[in-house]
Parts: C-alpha cells; structure tokens; sequence
C-alpha cells in the first residue's frame, strides 16, 4: 500500500511542501469564515473553485464515488472525492462541541448523530441545507441509512420506527421486537438486518408505505446465543459466539451454515461488508478469520495479525485492512494472512474508523483530521480533513489575502474560477446566495492554520416548521446556535422572495403566496461574524381550505423527561403538528410532525411544567385549526435503576429477582422469550424484590425489570440475561 502524498519514490519533496503550502492558505482564508455547507467543483487536484450553496432547488450531482467523514477538531463533516482524494463539500455542525458524531449517509441524505446528547441532525444534499432533527436523549440507539429508507433503531428496547430522512419524522407505527438487537444496517435491496440475540434469529426488514414490516426470519443459533451480525451487500452473515458456526442468508436462497476453523467466541465484524469476502475479527485473540464464497464452495481461513492491539479487521477489494489505534496505521493482509502493506496516517491519535463504499476504502481518524483514501489496488491518498475548500465569503471582501510562506509562489487563479467569489463583492448565484458570509479572517490569531477558529458564524437554526394558510405560510424555528455573539437576524429566503427578521425573533408569517404553489424556504442566521447555514423547512403548499381541529388532547406521563401526547383527529386531517410550551424558562424540545393521533415527546425536564399543543394538516402542509392541552407537570423525583436482574427455573417455577431502585413505588415485570407464554407483564409494590411464574415446557426466558415512580412515571429498566433451561420432565 503506497500513499500517493507520502511515497519514497515518485515524488519531489519540494513540490509537495509547495502544495501543503498552497492548501494550508487556502485553509486558513476558509476556516475562519466558513459554517455550514460549502461546496466545491474541483478544478485542479490542488486549487478548487467554490462556491456558496446554490439557490433553492439546486442538487448535488458529485457524489458518486464520495464519503463523508467526521473531524472532532472541527465539528465538521467532510465529503471526500473517492477519484482524487479532494474534499469537495464540508457541513459544520459547530454545536458538537468536540464530539465524535457518527456519520451515515447515502447519495441524497447525511445523518450526524452526537452519541454524547442523542441528537441527530439531517442534511438535504439535493436542497443544500439543514432539514431535519431528531432528540433522541440517552441510550443504545442506532439512526441507518438504506438506499432510500431510513430508521431509528432501539436496540435496547427493540423497537424499530421508519423516519423521514430529510425532517427525520416518524412516517408510521413503531416495529417492535424482542430486544436487545444487535447490528443494524441495510443491504443493497433496501433490507435492515439485525440480530435478536434473545430469539438466536437475524431478522431482514424492509420500510413500505412508511411503516417498517418483518419480512424474513433465520434461526443462525440457539435462543439468548450471544450473536453478531455484518450486512452483506445482498444479505447478511451471522455469527454465534458460543460455537464455531455462521449462517449466510439472503432473499431467494435457503440460509447456509459454515463451520468455521476456531471458536467465534469474542469475535467482532463490521457493520457493513462490501464484496465477496467476510471477516470476523477474534479480538481477544489478535487473529482473523476469512470467509469466501458462503453460497458457494465456502472457503475459510485463519490467520494471525502478528501484532497485539488489533481492531476490527474491514474486507475490501480482495483484501483484509486491520487498523493498530496505537500506532496510527492501517495494515492489509490478503485472504491467507499474509501481510501485504502499512498505511500510516502522521499524527493520528485516537480511533481510526475504516468503512467501504463507493468503490473504496476510507480511513478516519476524526480526533486528529487526518484521513487516507485507499482505491482497489491498495494505492492510499492521505487527506488532511483540516483543510477545505474556498467558498464565497472567506476569500471576498476587503480582508487582505494571506502571503504565502517564504520560497513558495503564490497560487494563481485557476481554470473555472469564479472572479466575483476571488476578489469582488459576490458569490455564484449573487448577493442573496447560500454561502457563508463574514469576515475572511475572523477568529485566526496571526493567520494560524486551520482548526484555530475562536470565534464564528452560527449553527443552522433547524428544525424548521412551516404551516400553509390562505396564501401564506407561518415559519418557526429554534434560536440557532451562537456561542460567540448575539444572533443579530434571520433572512428567509424561498422561490421568488425573501426576508429579514430580527435575531429575536423564532417565527413570522409569510404572506401574498399562490395558493395551489409549493413552497420551501430557508433561513439562516447572521452574527457579528457572517452568516450560518441554512436551514430548510419541509415543501408546504398554501390552499384555501383547512382541517378541522383536533379532539380533546391529553397528557400522559411516562418518566422525569418523557410524555405520551394523545387526541382525536379529524376526517380530513393528514398529518399533526406538535408544539411544546414550557412555563418558568425551562427548555421545551423542538415542534414535532406525525401521522398517528399520539405522539411519545422526549427531552423534557424534570419538575418543569409544559402543555402540549397539537395542530391538523391537510394536504400539502395547509393548517388547521389547533388544541391545547392542559398544563403537566414533570415529576420532579428521579427514579433509579433495579440492579442485578436475574431469573432461576426450578421445577415449574420460574423466580425473578433484582435489587431496589431509588425512590421505586413499584416495579413492572415484563417477560420475553416463553415467558410471554407463561405470564403477562406484571406490576407488584416497591416492597417485593422477586416475583414468580409457572411453567409447563417452556425453556427459553428473560425478564425486564422496570422501576416505577409516582403516578407510574417509569425509571430504569434492567433485563436478565437470556437463557434456556434444561427441558423439563
């Protein structure tokens, strides 16, 4: 493997000083200005011309063959062309503060969740803007992408619910299964496939009409086996970590079990696999073992790494890529184990993240913005993830242009430039253009590289809503984020208009819109230092004639920060908007869309009160008339977690038992596995610290203990380990 930026032979040292040089300016003139998304067309492998984000409607047509990538320095993703190596797109979500968001992405949507806070914010690449976010607080969730499906998987829980991948809403009811899952990717058909360690079952899903529906279900092992699952391209591979097998399915052919040459026993796969071959790590072994061909004459080898401290080795192209977190390298090895070429990313500290896709390899480490491109034949491309592309606003107006270093000429302007976004007053597209705008040297100290910035542009205020009336159309959206300086204003811009409203502002009505015309509209906000991204509201269409309200609503208190919202709807509603207002200056979560006539709202705050208000749509976003419920109160008491949850057979008795929670008033069993035959979930007083059932033949149980608060406010919730007892005679 030969990094192309780093080869010993092939290269001039002095031309590659040169072009670090030249990207190193080109960074410092962006880093300081730019927020949001900035996309580039790349006019040369060093020097591309860009430009803001281009007027509403306009779609990204260079993603073929590219990847985005998270650097924590930054708070900035990526997008990185697979051909040349060159970043051509860059998203700023400046209110990750640090966090190693994860990324998933397809040709049309990017998804940046933040594990640390739960939320998930969506990017529309076809629009160019900020569309979406989703709270999704504390837990073992999982936000995939397939081709054109997208879900919220709780892995904890079970429950898997479709989402809308642009405002990331519920598009139907909720799919539950017995948890905890495992895995979660989709293959090239557009089917989610997980384990259900409890079942000892991979499950395939698929997403139609907006509500997510079981359609194939493999034993791959014995029920409560710990499992793990990797997503072929047409299929999927299950492993049971108590044996030595593995189980290959996909639609149209019976699943087939492979013996494989040691015990699975702690090993680790990849989410996704691209190609012809798995590998299943043994990390606590430092040993990999092939699999080619499982539909076929399946061939497996096993292979030792040579090397202590191994990660999860990543299949691609013909090849085995190991990552070594402590060296900052990347080693392949072929299907045989042996070992053919090192990758060393300079400076990279921390975890390296290797995925496939696109037709290659790419390899992150987002502490440290150092990244590498690896195409089909093992050739790497090293990529500082620090260094972006010019776009309008950082390299406009009156700031003087940074020298470049001693002994190095300066870069001319390239083929295809944009001569207003180099030196004059306007970007591609105008003055009213989506480009970040502000001071090109705002927030460097002493024309320092990049990642200095100090001070900046505001986030993207998303959500945005948007209800259509009788010619216009009501906007609201939250305070965007801006540590650095006041917002000063908001600009709204949509097909044929826009408008200016001051930083205090969170809505406005826009009216004197064709009834029968779709609209979308864009904000973004502006500070001391430029203008943020934008923000974009769903497409709603203005008409003359509105649902009629909704039924009575209700409240009902689920935890300290969870409620279930509740009404009837009217006949001719299709959708509800679902607002939250919160008394005393507590924090209240963004407005919510649904299609049910309930709504569970996360994200409240214990001992604040709130009433919950839910508006009808009709058609293409006109709104209706609106409901209010009646303030509620959040329970101010925290309630704990039951501790050591476990379960013993004997005879036809089946005893489960755990430990106090704080502040419990009670406790919920809930069985899983046969004991939903033998017993329906069962509440009993905080006193009671077991609980039993009877048994005929059943086996297989686990059982999910949930303390329970005032008023039945639910707390933690621990589960027994699955397990199957001895048949019963």
């Amino acid at each position: 493997m030969v990094s192309r930026q780093t080869a010993p032979t092939g290269s001039d040292p002095a031309e590659r000083g040169r072009s670090r040089r030249l990207l190193g300016t080109l960074a410092r003139r962006t880093r300081a200005g730019s927020s949001g998304l900035v996309l580039g067309i790349m006019a040369t492998a060093l020097v591309s011309t860009a430009f803001g984000v281009g007027a509403l409607g306009q779609s990204d047509d260079v993603s073929d063959g590219a990847a985005w990538l998270w650097n924590a320095a930054t708070n900035e993703a990526v997008r990185i062309n697979g051909h040349n190596a060159e970043i051509d797109l860059v998203a700023s979500l400046p209110e990750a503060g640090g966090a190693r968001v994860q990324v998933e992405q397809n040709d049309e949507y990017l998804l940046l969740t933040d594990p640390e806070t739960g939320k998930v914010t969506s990017v529309d690449l076809n629009e160019l803007g900020f569309s979406g976010k989703l709270e999704l607080g504390s837990g073992d969730f999982g936000v995939v992408l397939g081709r054109e499906s997208a879900v919220v998987i709780d892995r904890q829980g079970g429950e898997i619910r479709a989402v809308d991948p642009a405002t990331l809403q519920a598009t139907g009811a909720a799919l539950t299964l017995e948890g905890p899952l495992v895995g979660g990717a989709f293959d090239d058909s557009d089917t989610l496939w997980v384990g259900a360690p409890s079942q000892g079952h991979a499950v395939g899903i698929t997403v139609a009409e907006g509500e997510a529906t079981v359609t194939q279900t493999v034993a791959v092992a014995s029920p409560g086996s710990d499992i793990g699952v990797t997503v072929f391209d047409d299929g999927a591979l299950a492993v049971d970590r108590g044996g030595a097998q593995v189980v290959a399915m996909r639609d149209g052919d019976d699943p087939v079990m492979v013996t494989m040459p040691a015990p699975m026993a702690d090993s680790a796969m990849p989410a996704r696999t691209r190609g012809e071959m798995a590998a299943v790590t043994k990390t606590d072994d430092d040993e990999i073992v092939t699999l080619l061909h499982p539909y076929g004459a399946a061939e497996t080898t096993l292979f030792p790494v040579g090397r202590p401290d191994s990660g999860i080795g990543v299949p691609f192209a013909g090849r085995v890529y190991v990552p070594f977190e402590a060296e900052g390298v990347v080693r392949s090895y072929a299907p045989n184990g042996r070992e053919l070429d090192t990758l060393t990313l300079p400076g990279a500290e921390g975890p390296l993240e290797l995925e496939a896709r696109e037709g290659s390899l790419f390899v992150n480490a987002p502490d440290t913005g150092v990244a590498a491109v690896v195409d089909e034949t093992g050739q790497a491309t090293l990529v500082d993830t620090d260094e972006v592309p010019p776009g309008p606003g950082e390299i406009r107006g009156d700031a003087p242009a940074d020298q470049p270093e001693s002994g190095a000429p300066a870069p001319a302007p390239q083929s295809g430039s944009n001569p207003e976004a180099e030196g004059g007053s306007g970007g591609q597209g105008g003055g009213s253009g989506d480009g970040p705008t502000g001071d090109a040297d705002a927030g460097t100290e002493g024309g320092t590289g990049s990642g200095d910035r100090s001070v900046g542009p505001p986030g993207a205020p998303t959500p945005v809503t948007a209800q259509a009336g009788d010619g216009s159309v009501e906007l609201g959206w939250p305070e965007a984020y801006s540590p650095d300086a006041p917002v000063e204003s908001y600009e709204i811009t949509w097909e044929g208009g826009e408008t200016t409203v001051d930083g205090s502002a969170l809505d406005t009505v826009v009216t004197g819109l064709d009834n029968g015309t779709a609209y979308r509209f864009r904000i973004r906000a502006t500070n001391e230092h430029g203008t943020g991204p934008a923000a974009q509201s769903p497409q709603v269409t203005p008409d003359e004639q509105a649902p009629g309200p909704p039924g009575a609503v209700t409240v009902e208190v689920t935890g300290n920060e969870t409620a279930t919202v509740s009404w009837a709807g009217p006949d001719n509603a299709v959708d509800y908007l679902v607002s939250v207002s919160a008394e005393g200056g507590a924090s209240a979560p963004s407005d919510r869309t649904t299609g049910e006539t309930s709504l569970e709202v996360t994200g409240l705050s214990a001992g604040a009160t709130y009433t919950f208000t839910v508006t009808s749509r009709g058609s293409g976003g006109v709104t209706g008339d609106s409901a209010t419920s009646d303030a509620v109160t959040m329970p101010e008491v925290q309630v704990g977690t039951p501790g050591q949850v476990a379960h013993n057979v004997s005879g036809t008795t089946v005893t489960v038992s755990w430990t106090a929670a704080e502040n419990a008033e009670a406790y919920r069993i809930t069985p899983h596995g046969d004991g939903v035959v033998i017993g329906s979930e069962t509440t009993v007083d905080a006193e009671a610290l077991t609980h039993s059932f009877t048994r005929d033949d059943e086996r297989c149980f686990s059982f999910t203990v949930t303390a329970l608060g005032a008023g039945d406010t639910e707390g933690g919730s621990s589960r027994s380990t699955p397990a199957c007892s001895a048949p019963f005679e």
